[in-house]
C-alpha cells in the first residue's frame, strides 16, 4: 500500500481548534484570551465561536490563524492550564 503523500503547508494557515471542558468552569472568553495573546488579532469574525453542550461537557470550536509552525503548541500548552480542561482536538 502506498503512503499518501505529506501536504505541504503555507503559513499562516487557518484551522479549527475545539476545546472540551466542564460547563461549569470553562468559559470561552478565557479561550479567547489566550489565542489573541499568542497569535495576536485574528480575522473578522473568528473571534466568535460554536459551542455544543452534553451533560456537564461543553465544547467550543475556534478558527485560529497560525502565524507559523511553532504558534500552535505554546497555545495549546496554555489552553491546557485553564479550570475546567478536559481534552482539545
Amino acid at each position: 500500500m502506498e503512503e499518501s503523500p505529506r501536504l505541504d503547508i503555507v503559513y499562516p494557515f487557518r484551522v479549527p481548534m475545539k476545546i472540551i471542558g466542564r460547563l461549569e468552569e470553562l468559559r470561552p472568553e478565557m479561550v479567547m484570551e489566550l489565542i489573541l495573546a499568542h497569535l495576536g488579532p485574528q480575522a473578522e469574525g473568528d473571534e466568535q465561536h460554536q459551542s455544543n453542550c452534553k451533560g456537564s461537557f461543553i465544547s467550543y470550536t475556534f478558527w485560529i490563524t497560525l502565524p507559523h509552525d511553532q504558534a500552535e503548541t505554546p497555545l495549546r500548552e496554555a489552553i491546557q492550564k485553564l479550570p475546567g480542561v478536559v481534552m482539545q482536538l
